[in-house]
């Protein structure tokens, strides 16, 4: 057995000296590996980027990120597989065991030659369609080969399926389980699904083969494909019934199971099995423990038989299938009311606890949708969803939000409604919305039928999810309105819900620079109830901080943002640490500290990095480029930032960015510069309606048009500038209005 194995048929995985290794959350890292494995000859850098990473994305430098990140998985002390060096780069496949490498080798000759032990391993180890869920479709050159890899894979499966049934044909009870997968593979395939309906009646189970036949029936007509026969014919071919007794369980008492192996496979022992058979191929004792029911003592014991009489093999890595093939026939063998009961508890079971890592969240959605409860299924989309923001697998998140929502188009009332709230959170969470203003719409209705139906933590939940959305794309006024909405919708709720609502209205009013008073009320409010209920939340600090920085007390400000860094990093609220850490930027750009400042980029590049692609990663690139500027005198890197963030439609951070960029560019005296910036800025700050945007822009550009000589521009912006200063302005900005007006009202004095 080879040290390394890679499984490409159906959710990636890596697996070291038997032990499955934690992929890298970016699914672009894990496309890489998958492409170097199944191309083992050197491929340039630039093609592996153009493949993988787009323009923006600076495709080297992902690359490079990618590559160690793989490093740590592939290599070993004394074995380095991945080559790279500054033209290509290499993965030495030679000992590592690919799952679908060994399938087409064997497909491609092997066959005749083969034992059935040796076609039952390989055909076992086809988990599902190659990269299940890593197809990259907006990447067209990996989207076609990972296509063509899977039809390749499809057919060489299909091929060692037929072979296998037909290999079998004399032991029924042995091929019936590869047909069964023959047919999941090719459900249209009338000889596939005409060779299960022999096998059937072969095994006196003629009411399972009547359903198949008038399954497969039914789907090729359906397909518009023609019938030629195989099916009713095998029908035809069925032999005499047998006389079955009326208090004999036919589930257990027909199946193949119990007619191959010992007759000892009884009480404990079956039912330790068939749990066993649900978590194959590798069943935990401790998941056993949990769910079967058994106690230690009887667990044990069952365990005891079962390794006696090779079913089950126990060793160092613990539990296993001594015969692959065993665990599908225990499987087909469950009755299918059974089957969704025992996958119901194993999601119940998962559910209760903590997800720890990406294959507990896949296994908690395969039981959740195997058994049958569409409640069950959409609320463990919910918390795999959840657990994958938590992790920055944003586009993992985004598909389990997809799936749970075509999942709760199913369901009615209120349940319907909650759930999809939940879903759109966590698919704005995971990706910004292709169409926003679709997207804000949808929430808002969602919202006003969670208050219909007296759902208020859900009600506010989506005011508050519409007025983020509407917020970062500038449509203010409307975001203020669902702002106030969220707060009113819980007015009647409990203590808990009541602090989140008010924290994070007090924390959306400040960020809008609307109703300060009403915030500050509200905060207080929920500091009062938090306090007594002992409740902890991140809103409320950041609210806090926001408006200390509004009263132009930076100290205050920069404590309650590291506390809300603290809160929402513990809570797994990457958006949240995001704009804690961007408001410490703030401060320090303020203060002139940008050698701090710079420190300050990096773990924000880090944590964009990790983010949804949102305007995160190219504001800490910009903020990082802006240091540069200040630091070195280098301002090429800043304006080539400033495109990607002006792509991703992100005004409020592009003016900050430019505002501070305008004061670096006066104080180098490049005036005519500082006055495209601060003219842009004043662009997007009137379009957001942001008074102290606006404010500071028109301090600047009186600046500049007084050093350009252009008095009548200078006396309009200031004008302008003293009429603003008139509105609630934040402290700090009419701090550094006064002084760049200061010299400009001094001459008119004179």
């Amino acid at each position: 057995m080879n040290a390394l194995t890679l499984n490409l048929l159906g959710d990636l995985e890596v697996i070291r000296d038997g032990q499955v290794l934690s992929l890298p959350p970016s699914r672009k890292t894990r496309a890489l590996l998958a492409y170097l494995a199944r191309h083992p000859r050197p491929l340039s850098r630039e093609h592996l980027c153009d493949l993988l990473w787009e323009l923006p994305d600076d495709p080297r430098g992902s690359l490079r990120w990618s590559l160690s990140k793989l490093r740590r998985l592939v290599d070993t002390p004394g074995r380095l597989r991945l080559r790279a060096d500054r033209l290509g780069v290499c993965l030495d496949t030679s000992d590592i065991d690919i799952d679908v490498a060994g399938l087409h080798a064997l497909c491609n000759g092997g066959l005749a030659e083969a034992d059935i032990e040796a076609l039952e391993h390989t055909a076992t180890r086809y988990r599902g369609p190659f990269l299940e869920g890593l197809e990259l479709d907006r990447f067209h050159d990996f989207h076609g080969w990972c296509l063509a890899e899977r039809e390749a894979a499809i057919r060489a499966q299909t091929t060692l399926l037929t072979t296998l049934v037909e290999r079998l044909a004399d032991s029924p009870q042995h091929a019936l389980p590869h047909a069964h997968a023959w047919v999941r593979l090719a459900p249209f395939n009338e000889t596939a699904r005409a060779q299960l309906v022999r096998l059937l009646l072969a095994l006196h189970r003629p009411r399972e083969a009547e359903q198949q036949l008038q399954l497969g029936v039914r789907l090729i007509r359906e397909a518009g494909l023609p019938l030629n026969g195989q099916l009713l014919r095998a029908w035809r071919s069925k032999p005499s019934p047998t006389p079955l007794s009326e208090n004999v369980d036919t589930a257990d008492s027909q199946s193949p199971v119990l007619e191959r192996i010992h007759p000892d496979l009884t009480g404990d022992a079956l039912e330790v099995m068939r749990w066993a058979a649900l978590f194959a191929p590798n069943p935990d004792f401790t998941t056993l423990s949990q769910v079967s029911g058994l106690d230690t003592n009887r667990l044990g014991i069952a365990l005891e038989v079962a390794e006696r009489h090779q079913w089950l093999s126990i060793d160092a890595q613990g539990l296993r299938f001594t015969h692959s093939a065993m665990a599908a026939e225990l499987y087909d063998a469950i009755s299918p009311v059974r089957r969704q009961t025992m996958h119901r508890r194993i999601a119940e079971w998962l559910a209760a606890g903590p997800l720890n890592d990406m294959q507990q969240a896949n296994c908690l959605v395969h039981h959740a949708q195997a058994s049958g409860d569409l409640d069950l299924a959409t609320r463990a989309m919910i918390e795999a969803g959840r657990f994958c923001l938590r992790s920055c697998a944003n586009e993992e998140a985004q598909r389990f939000a997809q799936q749970g929502l075509a999942l709760s188009d199913g369901m009615t009332g209120t349940r319907r409604v909650c759930l999809a709230i939940e879903l759109h959170d966590i698919l704005y969470s995971a990706a910004p919305l292709a169409d926003w203003e679709a997207g804000a719409g949808t929430v808002v209705t969602l919202a006003e039928q969670a208050l219909e139906h007296g759902a208020l933590a859900h009600a506010r939940l989506g005011y508050q999810l519409a007025s983020h959305i509407r917020w970062a794309h500038g449509q203010w006024s409307d975001a203020h309105e669902q702002t106030l909405q969220a707060e009113r919708a819980t007015r009647c709720g409990d203590d808990r819900e009541q602090v989140i609502a008010m924290a994070e209205t007090a924390r959306c009013l400040a960020m809008l620079e609307r109703d300060l008073g009403q915030a500050a009320e509200l905060l207080e409010q929920a500091r009062e109830l938090a306090t007594r209920q002992h409740i902890g939340y991140p809103a409320i600090p950041l609210a806090q901080g926001l408006l200390s920085l509004h009263e132009d007390r930076f100290d205050n400000a920069a404590s309650y943002f590291r506390e809300a860094r603290t809160l929402c990093k513990a809570m797994g609220d990457r958006l949240g640490e995001f704009q804690a850490q961007e408001s410490l930027l703030l401060i320090d750009l303020e203060r002139d500290d940008y050698q701090q400042a710079q420190e300050r980029c990096v773990q924000l590049q880090e944590l964009g990095k990790r983010l949804r692609d949102g305007s995160e990663a190219p504001y800490a690139d910009a903020a990082a480029a802006l240091c540069t500027y200040a630091l070195e005198d280098d301002s090429a890197p800043f304006g080539v930032a400033l495109v990607t963030l002006r792509h991703a439609d992100a005004r409020h951070r592009l003016a900050t960015l430019l505002l501070q960029a305008a004061r670096l560019d006066l104080a180098r005296a490049r005036t005519e510069t500082a006055r495209q910036r601060a003219g842009e800025a004043l662009e997007h700050a009137r379009v957001l309606e942001r008074r102290s945007e606006q404010l500071l822009a028109h301090a600047l550009l009186a600046e500049c048009a007084r050093r350009l000589g252009d008095e009548d521009d200078r006396r309009e912006h200031a004008r302008t500038a003293e009429a603003l200063l008139q509105e609630p302005i934040a402290a700090w900005v009419r701090r550094r209005c006064h002084t760049l007006l200061e010299q400009p009202a001094a001459e008119d004095e004179a």
